[in-house]
């Protein structure tokens, strides 16, 4: 009677243990995931280009959600970033001078996310991730430009190059922002695996 209530012990404490590291996992998870947002934006801030080119900065801001995005089984990943990127938004320390910033950065991981669940079995694809990639990154003009003839708010982008060239140039650095996230993450996973061999 004792021993079976001693593994009726033992498997409940198992089970807890197990619950409370998955938690823990899953916590761990999501404030990486809320860190990459962090670090995107962060290095848009910060990270000077001589580049005059609208858009530029898809290069990094895509190549990281992207890879938060294939490094998590997470449904809503990128959805997390975008979160991060939101709520670090939320300290003027960055010294952006757009009151939309936030609102127009958090699109991008929004519609990664919306673009990879609808991707299935292209998800593991480089050049669909890097199409979804410039496809995700055209959500912050169109949604300038939607500010722009809303409200009449002027953007510096569609006043020096119109529109055409902004669109053009914002979904090419997206997609060559894809093919950086993908080609990162792919080495990343192969020397991971080489490691646990």
């Amino acid at each position: 009677m004792k021993m079976e209530k001693q593994a009726g012990k033992l498997q409940v404490r198992s089970i807890s243990d197990l619950t409370h590291s998955r938690s823990s996992g899953l916590l761990l998870e999501v404030l990486f995931l809320a860190g990459i947002g962090v670090a995107a934006i962060l290095l848009h801030a910060r990270f000077r280009s001589p580049l005059n080119i609208p858009g530029h900065h898809g290069l990094e801001f895509m190549a990281l959600l992207l890879i938060g995005r294939m490094s998590s089984n997470l449904r809503f990943a990128s959805t997390i970033s975008s979160l991060g990127i939101g709520m670090f938004m939320l300290f003027p320390v960055v010294g952006f001078n757009d009151p939309m910033m936030g609102f127009n950065y958090m699109l991008p991981g929004l519609m990664l996310d919306v673009y990879y669940q609808l991707g299935g079995n292209l998800r593991n694809k480089t050049f669909f991730l890097a199409l979804v990639s410039g496809l995700a990154y055209l959500a912050i003009p169109f949604s300038r430009l939607m500010i722009s003839v809303s409200t009449g708010y002027q953007y510096g982008a569609f006043i020096k190059h119109g529109y055409f060239l902004p669109f053009l140039t914002w979904f090419g650095f997206g997609l060559a922002g894809g093919l950086l996230g993908t080609g990162i993450s792919n080495i990343a996973t192969n020397y991971l695996s080489k490691l646990s061999r």
